[in-house]
């Protein structure tokens, strides 16, 4: 029995071990890409490289404790952008897997730390909020056609039975705290009817989220601008399509076609 659950663990060891290998040798390609200077579209390229790769939902939950969660090999909406990003940073700045999940964490934690599932940026709102904070990022939704987005934001503790780290009134009391944080900001956003307008305004690699119809959320998806002449397609997740796909159509159509998206707001990486 002592035998069994010894080689039970060793093969957990080598599994993780293996898997950390794959992951760094994956990094090592997306570094060896052409670099592209300006960090739009040095983001563009990098999630030009994860076309195809499998959509896979909820990749960062259902972890007994909160940790920074790395895959290259599945990827749901958000975790497509935020790896195009981590790694755009790192070629810049920091070509080594630890930059990566340097950036990675400042990405995706408040202040950068992780502690605990309340630290990590669940909406999208805040997630803007706080990399503009840390100047990784400029919200440009107000310059490129904008309107002030009035919402009350609190799906995730009107629906903890959705969020199983929810369970615990700890968490969802710091949780809800960050609800009313995001509610006492001023948000814009682009109404449907404004984004063939607005698409000629965007650049390769800006970040687009799509402001939700749902009751209580603020966006139901995120992806990453490609532009053909002065019409914007968008790079991202897709749940419909399995894996990241190029939209076939361009954006204000793309938008037009989901009944929940209201509209878009839109960030543009800085170049710090």
């Amino acid at each position: 029995m002592v035998r069994i659950l010894l080689f039970n663990i060793l093969l957990l060891l080598s599994n993780g071990i293996m898997a950390q290998s794959g992951l760094q040798k994956v990094f090592a390609q997306k570094m060896d890409l052409p670099d592209s200077g300006e960090m739009g579209t040095q983001v563009l390229r990098m999630s030009e490289s994860f076309l195809g790769t499998p959509y896979v939902g909820g990749t960062l939950e259902g972890n007994p404790s909160e940790r920074l969660v790395c895959k290259f090999d599945g990827l749901d909406c958000t975790t497509l952008v935020e790896s195009s990003i981590a790694l755009a940073v790192a070629k810049t700045d920091n070509p080594t897997f630890e930059g990566y999940k340097n950036e990675l964490t400042k990405l995706r934690y408040r202040d950068g730390v992780i502690d605990g599932y309340a630290s990590r940026l669940h909406y999208v709102l805040d997630w803007m909020y706080e990399n503009e904070k840390r100047g990784r990022l400029e919200d440009i939704t107000a310059k490129v056609g904008g309107i002030p987005f009035r919402k009350e934001i609190n799906f995730m503790t009107n629906h903890a039975n959705l969020y199983a780290s929810l369970g615990e009134s700890e968490v969802w009391e710091k949780v809800r705290e960050q609800e009313k944080l995001i509610n006492s900001r001023d948000h814009n956003y682009i109404p449907k009817s404004g984004i063939q307008k607005a698409e000629p305004m965007l650049h390769d690699g800006d970040i687009v989220a799509f402001t939700s119809s749902v009751e209580g959320l603020d966006c139901n998806h995120m992806g990453i601008i490609t532009k053909v002449g002065s019409r914007a397609y968008l790079i991202h997740a897709s749940l419909s399509g399995k894996k990241v796909i190029i939209s076939n159509v361009p954006l204000a159509e793309y938008v037009a076609s989901v009944p929940k998206h209201t509209g878009m707001i839109v960030a543009r990486l800085t170049d710090q």
